[in-house]
C-alpha cells in the first residue's frame, strides 16, 4: 500500500514530488544527522464583523479540545450569528471544525428543552409536562434525601457524562452529598486509565504520558487515536511538525486520516497493543536503544523489567500483532534513537482488554528511552497560577467515610478505580449498573444524571436500560429528551457552551495557556449546570461547600493570580512557557522519588508490578469455539469529526455530513458476505445487536470490522459490547476487540 500511495503522489505532483524525501527523514533519524526545519507562521489577522455584528472571542466546547474562536451576534438582540475559528488565536491559529462552526444550533434547535420537565407517562414512554424550576429543583432535592434517609447514601447515584467545566463541581457534589456510587461512562472507559497510570508510574498530577512538546518533536509516535477527528488543533500541530521534518509514525489496526500520513503505519489487530508495546521494549533493551544515564539516574525497577521481556521477540510479536517484523524494527529504532521523540495515545488503550497495564508499558517505553520532560518529547504543561479542579483537593474524596467507600460498587476487585490513586475514585459502573438490576447486594433506587446519554454511552447497553426502568426516581440533566431523559422523572434544562462562563485550562491540547469562555448569548428558562448544583446543595444543607454563581467559583479558581474572571476574559488568555526537566529541581512524587518502571503500589494491590502479556477476552486465536459463530473482530474505535459521542445527534448541519452510522469492512471481506458498499448490516455479538451501513475500504483487515459510537437507538454500537471480564486493577471494558458476526439486513 506504501508503494502505491508514492506512485500516486508522484502522478499528482509531477516531477517536484521526491518519493524519497520522507524516507530520507527516517534515515537521518537513524544515522543521528536529522534536524527540522524552522519554524514559520504566518502573521495573524483580525476577526472582522459585518455591519450590526459583535464579535465575542470565547472557547468552544462542543468537544474537549477547547479551542479559542469567535462567535458573531447581533448587536442588538445578542442571537448568535455563526462561530469562526479565532485568527488572533495562538493556540488555533484560525482553526476551528465542523462541530464549531454549527454549533449555534445548539441554542436554536426548535427540539431544545427550554423548561424544566417532569414525567406524566410511563417511565421511559418520553411524556413530560412543564414546571418551574422551584418544583423541579424541590423535587429532586426531596427524593435525594428521602432515598439517602432509606436506603442510606449508596441507594443513591450520582453520574455524570462529558467534562464540561462543571465536572469537578458534580463530583465535589456528590461526594459531599455522601454517596459512594459516583461515576461516569468515560471514566474507566476514557481517561482515567491514562491518568491513573501516570499517577502510578511518573508520580501525582505528572502526566507525561498525556503531553507532548509537537514543536520541538523530530519524531511523532501516534498510538490509538486519530487527532484530526478527536483533537483538530493537535492534528494541526502534529501536521505542521511533519511537514518541517518530524518522522510519524502511527499505530491503528484502520487507515485513518493520521495513519494515511504515517512514514511508518504499524497496522495492529485490535486488542494486540500490549504485545506491540513489549516486543518494542524488547527491541530496545536487547539493541541496548535505552538512555542507560537517564534510567541509572531517574527510574527504579530496569533490571526486573530486563528479565520481564525475555519471551517478547520480534518474531513473537508481529505473530501476535500482525505488523510486519521489519516494520516493528524500524518503527522501534526510529522512536528510539530519536533524540526528541513524543508519544502520543489516547482512548484506544482505556478501552482494550488489560487498559492499566498497557498505558503502564507505553509510559514505560517513554521511560527507558529518556523521552521525558525533556524539548521535543513528552512533558508537563506549564503552571499558569490558578487553582486546578483536577485535585482530590478540589473534589474533596476524603468527605465520604471510609466505611461507606467500601460499599462503592467494584470495590473489591478494582482499587485502581474505586479508591486514590485513581484521579477520581468512582464505582465500576457495569458492577453498578448490574446491581441496580438486581438489588444486590443492596439496592440502587435513585440516581442523578448530568451530562450523559447513558443509554447510548455505556455499553453493554440493554443492560444499562433495563436499570434505568427500574429506577423509583431518575433526575437528568440535558438540553435535548435523549433516549436516557426519556426515563427521568425530572429533566432540567441546562445552558450551552454560548452561553456559559469557564475556565478551561486542557493539558492534552495546550500546554501553555488557560483560556476563556465567556457568554455570548442567554437562552431563557435554562440555567448553568454550576447554577443548578449550587441550589440543590443548598436545599440539601450544604452551599457553604459551594459557589452561588460560576463567575463566583472561577474568582475563586484565580485567586493566586490576583485576577479576577473578568480581567482575565478581557486579557484572553493567561501563559506561561514549558519548563524542560522540571524532575531535576523536583524529582518525581512517587515513594522511591523516581520514575517507578516495577511499581509495588500495583503489586501491593494485587496487581502485575509490571506489564505482562495476557490474551484478549475474546479473538479468533485464543477462543476458537466462539469465533466459529462470530468469526469477526470489532473494534468501536470510530469517531466522526462531526460528532462528539452521542453528542450533535439532532444537529441537522453535522447530519448532512454524515447521515449513516457507518460499520467500517473490508471488501473482500464485505463481498464474501454478500454485503454491498452501503448496505445495512446487522452487527451481532453474545451481548446483544445493532445495525450498520457497510462502508467497503481495504484499509482495514479482513478479519476485522468497526463501528462507530454514539449513534441512538437500533444503530447504537453498544448493545453488542459484551460485560463479564474486565481489565485489571481498573475494570475497562474491552471495546477495541470482542468477537461478532455481520450480516445483510433489510432496509
Amino acid at each position: 500500500m506504501n508503494t502505491r500511495r508514492r506512485e500516486f503522489a508522484v502522478k499528482l505532483l509531477g516531477t517536484e514530488c521526491d518519493p524519497d524525501y520522507r524516507r530520507d527523514i527516517l534515515d537521518s533519524i537513524l544515522n543521528g544527522t536529522h534536524k527540522l526545519a524552522p519554524l514559520q507562521r504566518k502573521t495573524p489577522c483580525k476577526a472582522a464583523p459585518k455591519e450590526g455584528e459583535e464579535a465575542v472571542p470565547t472557547v468552544c466546547q462542543s468537544c474537549h479540545t477547547t479551542c479559542e474562536c469567535i462567535a458573531y451576534r447581533d448587536k442588538e438582540t445578542h442571537r448568535v450569528l455563526r462561530v469562526e475559528g479565532d485568527p488572533d488565536s495562538p493556540q488555533t491559529r484560525g482553526i476551528i471544525c465542523s462541530k464549531g462552526l454549527a454549533s449555534p444550533d445548539l441554542c436554536y434547535n426548535p427540539k431544545r428543552i427550554l423548561t424544566p420537565l417532569k414525567r406524566v407517562g410511563k417511565r421511559g414512554e418520553g411524556k413530560f409536562e412543564p414546571i418551574s424550576w422551584e418544583e423541579a429543583l424541590d423535587t429532586t432535592a426531596e427524593n435525594l434525601k428521602k432515598y439517602r434517609s432509606e436506603y442510606g447514601p449508596q441507594g443513591v447515584a450520582i453520574l455524570e457524562g462529558t467534562k464540561r467545566g462543571w465536572s469537578r463541581v458534580f463530583s465535589r457534589f456528590a461526594y459531599a452529598f455522601g454517596t459512594p456510587n459516583h461515576g461516569a461512562a468515560g471514566w474507566a472507559q476514557c481517561f482515567l486509565p491514562r491518568t491513573t497510570e501516570c499517577n502510578i508510574t511518573f508520580g501525582p498530577g505528572a502526566l507525561y504520558s498525556e503531553t507532548q512538546d509537537y514543536p520541538n518533536a523530530q519524531c511523532i509516535l501516534v498510538w490509538g487515536c486519530n487527532p484530526p477527528t478527536s483533537w483538530p488543533v493537535r492534528a494541526n500541530d502534529i501536521m505542521e511538525t511533519r511537514q518541517r521534518g518530524a518522522a510519524l509514525i502511527v499505530v491503528d489496526p484502520y487507515l485513518s486520516e493520521i495513519a494515511a500520513k504515517a512514514d511508518i503505519w504499524l497496522q495492529i489487530r485490535p486488542d494486540t497493543d500490549m504485545a506491540l508495546a513489549l516486543g518494542m521494549l524488547h527491541i530496545i533493551i536487547k539493541e541496548k536503544l535505552y538512555d542507560e544515564k537517564f534510567i541509572n539516574e531517574w527510574t527504579v525497577g530496569f533490571d526486573e523489567l530486563c528479565r520481564s521481556i525475555e519471551e517478547y521477540t520480534p518474531e513473537w510479536t508481529a505473530e501476535k500483532t500482525g505488523v510486519d517484523k521489519e516494520l516493528l524494527l524500524k518503527a522501534t529504532r526510529v522512536y528510539a534513537k530519536c533524540p526528541a521523540s513524543s508519544l502520543c495515545r489516547s482512548m484506544a488503550l482505556d478501552q482494550v482488554h488489560d487498559s492499566l497495564q498497557v498505558c503502564r508499558a507505553t509510559s514505560i517505553l517513554i521511560s527507558i528511552t529518556g523521552h521525558v520532560g525533556k524539548p521535543g518529547c513528552n512533558v508537563v504543561g506549564s503552571s499558569r497560577g490558578e487553582i486546578s479542579q483536577n485535585t482530590f483537593d478540589f473534589i474533596r474524596d476524603y468527605q465520604i467515610p471510609e466505611e461507606v467507600q467500601k460499599l462503592r460498587c467494584g470495590y473489591d476487585k478494582f482499587p485502581f478505580l474505586t479508591r486514590r490513586p485513581c484521579t477520581i475514585p468512582s464505582a465500576h459502573m457495569p458492577t453498578f449498573w448490574q446491581q441496580v438490576v438486581s438489588g444486590e447486594p443492596y439496592p440502587i433506587p435513585c440516581a442523578m444524571i448530568f451530562g450523559s446519554n447513558a443509554i447510548v454511552s455505556y455499553t453493554n447497553s440493554n443492560v444499562v436500560e433495563k436499570a434505568l426502568s427500574g429506577l423509583e426516581f431518575l433526575a437528568v440533566a440535558d438540553m435535548y429528551i435523549t433516549p436516557t431523559a426519556k426515563y427521568a422523572d425530572i429533566i432540567f434544562p441546562v445552558s450551552t457552551w454560548l452561553e456559559r462562563e469557564n475556565i478551561l485550562s486542557n493539558f492534552q491540547t495546550d500546554n501553555t495557556h488557560t483560556l476563556f469562555q465567556q457568554p455570548v448569548t442567554h437562552t431563557p428558562g435554562t440555567k448553568n449546570d454550576i447554577e443548578i448544583l449550587y441550589l440543590l446543595a443548598k436545599r440539601l444543607g450544604f452551599e457553604d461547600r459551594f459557589w452561588e454563581t460560576p463567575e463566583a467559583l472561577y474568582d475563586y479558581l484565580l485567586s493566586p493570580t490576583g485576577k479576577t474572571y473578568r480581567e482575565c476574559v478581557k486579557e484572553r488568555r493567561l501563559y506561561a512557557p514549558l519548563e524542560y526537566e522540571v524532575y531535576r529541581k523536583k524529582g518525581f512524587k512517587t515513594p522511591s522519588g523516581k520514575i517507578e518502571l516495577y511499581s509495588k503500589l500495583m503489586e501491593e494491590k494485587g496487581c502485575d508490578p509490571l506489564p505482562r502479556y495476557t490474551p484478549s477476552f475474546q479473538s479468533i486465536q485464543d477462543t476458537p469455539e466462539l469465533a466459529a459463530e462470530y468469526p469477526l473482530i470489532m473494534t468501536t474505535g470510530r469517531h466522526e469529526n462531526a460528532f462528539r459521542i452521542s453528542e450533535n445527534r439532532l444537529n441537522p448541519y453535522l447530519k448532512e455530513l454524515v447521515p449513516k452510522p457507518y460499520l467500517e469492512i473490508n471488501a473482500d471481506t464485505a463481498a464474501k458476505l454478500g454485503i454491498s458498499d452501503g448496505q445495512k448490516v446487522l452487527v451481532e455479538s453474545p451481548a446483544g445487536k445493532a445495525f450498520a451501513y457497510a462502508r467497503c475500504t481495504y484499509g482495514i483487515l479482513p478479519e476485522v470490522v468497526m463501528g462507530i459510537s454514539g449513534w441512538w437507538y437500533e444503530f447504537n454500537i453498544n448493545k453488542t459490547v459484551p460485560w463479564g471480564q474486565y481489565s485489571q486493577g481498573i475494570g475497562s471494558v474491552s471495546c477495541r476487540g470482542y468477537l461478532c458476526r455481520v450480516s445483510p439486513a433489510e432496509e
